[in-house]
């Protein structure tokens, strides 16, 4: 069944923010390795719909994503809204062999370095805050209910302007240009 995820990313110095923003962090799953491997057709027909097929591996697993816009129906929000369904596997190769195999063809890989919390909130609300260390740089995800995100950033004190709404694939393609470079796959050297 189809679910939404809702998130911004913002750019921290430190996660002692969130304590002095009187923002508890319980620790979900320790700093871990992702290496994730996006899929579309020969004729980009997924691209063409905004849409995502990725496939991340980590700790020996993996999950397979499926990620499009939310449908033109549905309220809009000021944070990044995609249909999002997901399912575990247990062997990330063999699933990437089976895609390749299908016609599916690997176009961009970016890797990361995440530590995953639960976020208490002092008005009882809750949500999952992801530290992402990645060859850009470091991020945080802030991802669960809009009321909880608006809080969340209001508490941390950050402004409209410092929200990153942009994926890392956009973010990736922002840097290349930046750097007068071809567009490549976000990895550790």
């Amino acid at each position: 069944m189809p679910t939404h995820e809702i998130e911004i990313k913002l750019r921290l110095d430190d996660l002692a923010a969130f304590e002095r923003a009187g923002i508890q962090l319980d620790l979900i799953e320790p700093r871990h390795f992702e290496d994730n491997v996006l899929f579309d057709t020969l004729d980009q027909e997924l691209a063409s719909r905004l849409a995502v097929l990725r496939v991340r591996s980590t700790h020996g697993s993996g999950v397979l994503t499926y990620k499009a816009p939310p449908g033109a129906d549905e309220p809009q929000s000021q944070f990044k809204k995609r249909v999002e369904i997901e399912t575990a596997i247990a062997d990330p190769e063999i699933l990437i062999d089976i895609l390749t195999r299908l016609g599916y063809l690997e176009w961009f890989r970016y890797q990361k370095y995440r530590t995953i919390y639960r976020a208490h909130l002092p008005s009882g609300q809750s949500l999952t805050v992801m530290n992402d260390e990645t060859p850009l740089g470091g991020f945080v995800e802030l991802e669960g209910e809009e009321d909880a995100i608006q809080t969340a950033v209001d508490l941390l004190g950050t402004s409209p302007d410092q929200r990153i709404l942009l994926s890392y694939i956009a973010l990736q393609l922002q840097h290349c240009h930046e750097q007068g470079k071809p567009f490549e796959d976000m990895v550790f050297d």
